[in-house]
């Protein structure tokens, strides 16, 4: 792991620090304003996955949809750890 990727682990752990902090003090929930809302074909895009992959995660239940009228939706911060094994095998 290089210096950049190091960095980025350690800023995205203060970031999920402060989010819990901040959201257990005023809302009680994990979620920003500036936090957005993605829907199935976002994330595919977003993760740089296939449809057949994206319903193995699911079934896996590596990613956890929220099952909404309008379809599956997801919040940015849910796909932090996912991105970055999507970026590890050169997907995205």
């Amino acid at each position: 792991m290089n210096k950049i990727d190091a960095l980025l682990d350690v800023l995205s752990k203060i970031y999920q620090i402060l989010v819990l902090v901040y959201n257990s003090k005023y809302h009680g929930s994990l979620v920003f304003d500036e936090d957005p809302q993605m829907d199935r074909q976002e994330v595919k895009d977003y993760l740089g996955i296939s449809e057949s992959t994206y319903k193995r995660k699911v079934k896996e239940g590596v990613l956890k949809p929220q099952k909404l009228p309008g379809g599956d939706k997801y919040y940015k911060s849910q796909l932090l750890g996912e991105f970055k094994e999507s970026r590890r095998r050169g997907r995205v």
